[in-house]
């Protein structure tokens, strides 16, 4: 049996707090979740497929994984600064080191080497997503290393204040926007009807919103996140204005317009339609 290349891991290093609990599990080389111990798929988001720090460790040490992950929830808070250091100078970029110096928590290397991943107590009224910049209240596993940064406490430090800083200043609400950025918005091509982009997708149900119309969907890119059962994050709508948006709170979406959603559905449709036809297997 060929064993998994595995992530770097040195769990003396991760705070004692963490370990408590069964809220650990094991991960493949692209990060998808795994029940420790097993190669069934683990949820971040179905307890039932959580397993102890031990246990995690015990899988890891047998090859099982290429790492071991801890879920993300009360009172913890995950804050993802990806591809912002170098694995070879271990230098961080200014931006993300600002971040990091705001947060000043338990702070370590991630799998990849290059990003890091930030562990605070505190609580947010939800997760906030973009290039980059991930903060997650909860419903998702950080892939855990324990290589510390030492320039950071060791232990998980409160830190409400300095986290609700960040989200403001990271991700401004609508109404908090300058005048020019809101004129940017503004669509100025042929009208596009919301239920000809909707056409085809799962859409779970209508959002209120301020600013036009928007819709909770099953994210059409699924398949390739780190975990495919989480239903939250994706949505469609469009601004009063006319414009059509999709934004979806997953990494792997960041950079994913609705054109992007509008074809993955087609296309999904096109093979459905195939495969009832018996010309595609």
């Amino acid at each position: 049996m060929v064993l998994p290349k595995q992530f770097p891991w040195y769990p003396e290093c991760v705070p004692d707090e963490l370990k408590v609990g069964r809220f650990w599990v094991g991960c493949d080389q692209r990060k998808v979740p795994l029940v420790a111990g097993s190669h069934r798929r683990a949820s971040s988001t179905n307890p039932r497929t959580w397993r102890s720090f031990r246990t995690a460790c015990d899988a890891y040490d047998a090859g099982h994984h290429a790492g071991v992950g801890r879920i993300i929830m009360a009172p913890y808070v995950g804050v993802d600064l990806d591809h912002c250091r170098d694995p070879q100078t271990r230098q961080i970029d200014p931006d993300a080191l600002e971040t990091l110096q705001l947060l000043d928590s338990y702070s370590e290397v991630s799998a990849s080497g290059r990003g890091v991943k930030v562990w605070i107590r505190g609580d947010l009224d939800r997760s906030y997503v973009k290039s980059g910049l991930e903060v997650y209240k909860g419903g998702r596993y950080f892939a855990t290393t324990g290589q510390l940064l030492s320039q950071f406490p060791a232990a998980i430090a409160p830190r409400q204040r300095e986290i609700d800083e960040l989200v403001r200043r990271e991700f401004p609400r609508y109404g908090e926007r300058r005048p020019s950025d809101l004129a940017r918005t503004t669509y100025n091509g042929p009208p596009i009807d919301l239920a000809d982009v909707l056409a085809g997708a799962e859409v779970l149900y209508e959002v209120p919103d301020d600013m036009g119309r928007k819709f909770r969907v099953r994210c059409p890119f699924a398949d390739q996140h780190s975990d495919p059962d989480d239903l939250s994050g994706s949505y469609v709508g469009q601004m009063a204005s006319g414009t059509i948006w999709f934004h979806c709170w997953h990494s792997h979406c960041s950079s994913r317009s609705w054109r992007d959603f509008r074809d993955r559905i087609a296309l999904k449709a096109k093979k459905l339609s195939l495969i009832r036809r018996g010309i595609y297997q």
